[in-house]
C-alpha cells in the first residue's frame, strides 16, 4: 500500500508518496513474470519499476531496488542475451568431463579468461558482475584440480 506522509526534514512541506521496500519487491517480481510471459515490454516494466525507486521509505533500500533493476536490464538487451549465451557455451565446455587432471585444469583456466573477456566487452557493470558470477564456479572446481595436482 502506498502511504502519503510529511516529510520529516520538511514538517510544513507537501505531502510525499511513500512505498515499502517489500511493496517495491512484489512489483518487481510481478513485473518479470508479466516479461517473461511476454505481457509486458521490458522497458516500459523498467520504467514504471524506476519511477517507484525514489518513493521507497529507506535510502539504502533504494539504492538496493535500483541494483535490482539495473541488473534486470542488464539482462534484456538482445546484445546482453547473446554475451550471456555465449558465456554459457564457454562455462560448458570449460566443464567437459573429459582428459587428465591438467588438461581439465588447462580447459577451466581457459574459459576462466574467455568469460573475463567476454565481461569486458560490455561498459555496464552490472552485466560484468552477471558474466562474471559464470566464473565463480569454474574457480572453485580448478581450484580443486589443483589442490589434486599438489599445486
Amino acid at each position: 500500500m502506498i502511504e502519503t506522509h510529511r516529510s520529516p526534514a520538511n514538517p510544513g512541506g507537501a505531502t510525499v508518496r511513500c512505498v515499502r521496500y517489500d511493496e517495491f519487491l512484489e512489483r518487481y517480481k510481478a513485473a518479470q513474470r508479466e516479461w517473461r510471459l511476454g505481457r509486458v515490454d521490458a522497458r516500459e516494466a523498467l520504467a514504471g519499476l524506476r519511477d517507484v525507486v525514489p518513493a521507497i521509505d529507506d535510502q539504502r533500500l533504494q539504492q538496493t531496488a535500483g541494483f535490482l533493476i539495473d541488473r534486470w536490464a542488464a539482462h534484456t538487451s538482445p546484445d546482453a542475451r547473446e554475451r550471456m549465451e555465449r558465456v554459457q557455451r564457454i562455462a560448458a565446455e570449460a566443464e567437459r568431463d573429459e582428459g587428465d587432471a591438467r588438461e581439465r585444469l588447462t580447459r577451466l583456466e581457459d574459459g576462466i579468461r574467455d568469460i573475463t573477456a567476454v565481461a569486458l566487452e560490455t561498459d555496464d557493470e552490472f552485466e560484468q558482475y552477471a558474466v562474471l558470477a559464470v566464473n565463480e564456479p569454474l574457480a572453485r572446481l580448478a581450484d580443486s584440480w589443483r589442490a589434486e595436482l599438489g599445486g
